[in-house]
């Protein structure tokens, strides 16, 4: 009971200091709703069938509208080219409605993908500074956090942490991704902000570390260590030595929290391509999957809508690969798509995955162009902290390889912070070269 009295008393906060101050605090009230998630929480009965999601974006999109005038201003949102290819996917899936081979769910998808462009639109509006790119930035690490301490009081169970965040992230795969993503930004915070809110950051890692490690993702450790790889490279040069310094603390602390199921589980990577009957099962699986999917696309190279993956599983996939739900008998056995190309690809056709290629391609882009900045003598903290958030978009990339990820929203969130960290890169050598251009000026005698 007095966790619901908490959080309804934390939202109504967030709403009237939304509107008071500044909308960021409605965007505290939104990631809240998806970390927090009090319709699956025991409390959350108290609280009735409010549609607590909503509220907030509500909150937030008319905060933003409020105080329109008074944040800084920036470029349309449209401007940038991540924005473009999500608004181009939604009406593609608008579109495709009538080919749709799963109607009710393709809707429900299409929507849910629209949504998620709004979410980008009031982030990115948000985010009208360095400072509130931080704030925000820190509100997600601290949601990460208590998914984190969730998953250490519920453990494991046989071998799997299911069930521990709402919809979207109650899967243990898309929880260890969330959580890499939380611990390369609390990183990227680390290194580059100062007081309490770097040593807050320490027990924001251990925590959101040690729930990965329980998550028991394949998919999610590799992408840690590729996102940690983006940080490594993109990183500024004034942190170079902190980066070395933590990394290798980081290390030690990371082996102290692993322990032998996450060995074990982590060892069947190579199973992918093992023929063995003795190698893993799920591995092997996504191998035979991605075959199907390929085939898939070749029959419907325009696309079969959202979930289209699960419905023609049956027909090309052997009976041994697919699975049945809880408490749903044998016939209605399939196979969802673990990967989130090959589901552009087969659910969005040939349009679909040309849309995903482009969001790849524009963070590689985004990476060369942080080295660019740091070269040119860019603000380093704002390099790192932008390195550490393409490390994390680099992390979904990667464990979008083994589970599909093409409607994880905290991409979207992501694509928000780089796009605007960009904009700020560019203003302020903008304003250097005016300042540059007018310095004769200046001196000259009247």
């Amino acid at each position: 009971m007095l966790s619901a009295i908490a959080f309804v008393v934390f939202a109504l906060w967030c709403t009237v200091m939304a509107f008071r101050r500044h909308p960021i605090y409605g965007l505290a009230f939104y990631l809240a709703t998806t970390y927090v998630f009090p319709q699956g929480r025991w409390w959350g009965e108290f609280l009735g069938e409010t549609r607590w999601a909503l509220i907030a974006a509500a909150v937030t999109i008319c905060a933003v509208a409020m105080h329109r005038g008074k944040l800084n201003p920036k470029p349309h949102w449209l401007g940038s080219a991540p924005a473009v290819i999500m608004t181009l996917y939604a009406a593609w899936m608008w579109l495709e409605t009538p080919l749709a081979l799963a109607l009710a769910e393709h809707i429900e998808g299409t929507i849910k993908y629209t949504k998620y462009v709004l979410s980008f639109w009031f982030f990115y509006r948000i985010i009208d500074s360095r400072e509130h790119l931080r704030d925000v930035l820190l509100l997600h690490v601290l949601g990460c956090t208590l998914l984190g301490v969730l998953a250490f009081m519920q453990g494991r169970t046989d071998g799997r942490l299911d069930g521990v965040g709402g919809p979207g992230i109650d899967d243990s795969n898309t929880l260890g991704m969330y959580l890499v993503t939380g611990t390369l930004v609390a990183f990227g915070l680390f290194l580059t902000e100062t007081g309490w809110r770097r040593w807050l950051c320490l027990p924001c890692m251990v925590l959101t570390a040690n729930g990965f490690v329980l998550a028991n993702s394949r998919g999610a450790f590799l992408g840690f260590i590729a996102g940690g790889l983006v940080i490594l490279l993109c990183k500024a040069r004034r942190h170079r030595r902190m980066f070395w310094a933590f990394a290798l603390v980081g290390a030690l602390g990371f082996v102290s929290l692993i322990d032998q199921t996450f060995i074990t589980r982590m060892y069947t990577i190579e199973d992918v391509t093992s023929e063995s009957p003795e190698a893993d099962s799920s591995a092997r699986s996504r191998v035979e999957v991605a075959r199907a999917q390929l085939q898939m696309f070749l029959d419907y190279p325009a696309g079969t809508g959202h979930r289209g993956t699960v419905v023609l599983s049956p027909r090309y996939l052997d009976r041994v690969w697919l699975t049945t739900a809880r408490g749903e008998d044998e016939d209605s056995a399939a196979r969802s798509s673990h990967n989130s190309f090959l589901t552009a690809l087969v659910e969005q056709g040939f349009i679909g995955a040309m849309l995903f290629a482009g969001y790849l391609l524009w963070t590689l882009g985004a990476i060369v162009r942080l080295r660019r900045y740091d070269k040119r003598g860019g603000d380093p903290n704002l390099v790192t902290l932008s390195a550490a958030m393409c490390g994390a978009l680099t992390a979904v990339f990667v464990a979008g390889n083994t589970a599909d990820y093409l409607m994880a929203e905290v991409q979207f969130w992501l694509y928000a912070g780089i796009v605007s960290a960009l904009q700020f890169f560019e203003t302020a050598q903008a304003a250097r070269l005016r300042d540059r251009l007018l310095a004769p000026l200046q001196r000259s005698p009247a």
